[in-house]
């Protein structure tokens, strides 16, 4: 029996396994950590034996978090972080505990599902990475993501007002300041993208598998003009391949 946990800026996943029996869900985070943990408590059906969590919220959260964690299930959580090195991928940061340790989950399993691979994760920021096929990360990109680039135009400008909801329902010219923000933001999103991964694949592998995860995986990859992969829980697998590794004491 295990929790996985995955804990973004302002997200967070989870999934419980107990053999064949699988839950996951989510949503947004306030880090109320004791609050998070006592509702996760009321979803598992039996309590975890070990809870295996991966965030970029910060070491001084990550403490209060495993407090929160160890009192909601009395297991202590194991943390990972990202390395310069693990289970066949390399980090190209000098620092490697600098990259996101989403990013690096994601290009991990990225990498064993297909081997060269290129992931794009839209969530708060969007970020792009590359791996080749002998498991070297290559660099990415980190550029604000759609809802940040919405409130950007919001928080900067005194003229630029609008209340509904993101829609992104076309990429023309728009008819309203609402409509003119939505499908300016996506169609900027869709050029970078596109661009970014155009000249990552001339690095990598031109028929290399692109990976959307993140919380605008889809509203962003209906309008790219090449095959993704829409994966929304990569994270997450990477952090169970992680884990499982870990139990069956491979360490490299």
């Amino acid at each position: 029996m295990a929790l996985y946990i995955d804990v973004g800026n302002t997200a967070l996943k989870w999934r419980w396994r107990h053999g064949a029996d699988v839950r996951q869900g989510g949503g947004s985070h306030q880090r109320d950590w004791a609050a998070m943990a006592q509702a996760l408590a009321a979803e598992m059906a039996v309590a975890p034996g070990q809870i295996w969590v991966a965030s970029v919220a910060g070491r001084e959260a990550d403490a209060d978090l495993a407090a929160a964690l160890q009192a909601a299930f009395d297991v202590v959580p194991a943390f990972y972080y990202s390395r310069s090195g693990h289970l066949g991928i390399s980090n190209s940061y000098a620092q490697p505990e600098r990259l996101g340790v989403d990013r690096w989950l994601a290009m991990l399993e990225g990498w064993h599902q297909v081997g060269a691979n290129i992931v794009v994760d839209c969530g708060s920021a969007l970020t792009l990475d590359a791996v080749d096929g002998a498991g070297t990360h290559l660099g990415g990109y980190i550029v604000p993501g759609l809802s940040m680039l919405e409130r950007s135009l919001l928080s900067s400008t005194g003229s630029v007002r609008f209340e509904s909801p993101m829609q992104w329902h076309s990429l023309d010219p728009g008819g309203s300041t609402v409509d003119c923000v939505h499908n300016g933001v996506i169609r900027m999103t869709v050029a970078f993208v596109t661009d970014a991964v155009v000249a990552l694949q001339e690095a990598v592998q031109d028929t290399c598998t692109v990976f959307l995860t993140g919380g605008d995986a889809e509203r962003v990859g209906r309008w790219l003009g090449f095959p993704v992969e829409v994966a929304p829980d990569l994270v997450l697998d990477g952090l169970e391949r992680v884990a499982r590794a870990a139990t069956q004491g491979e360490t490299g």
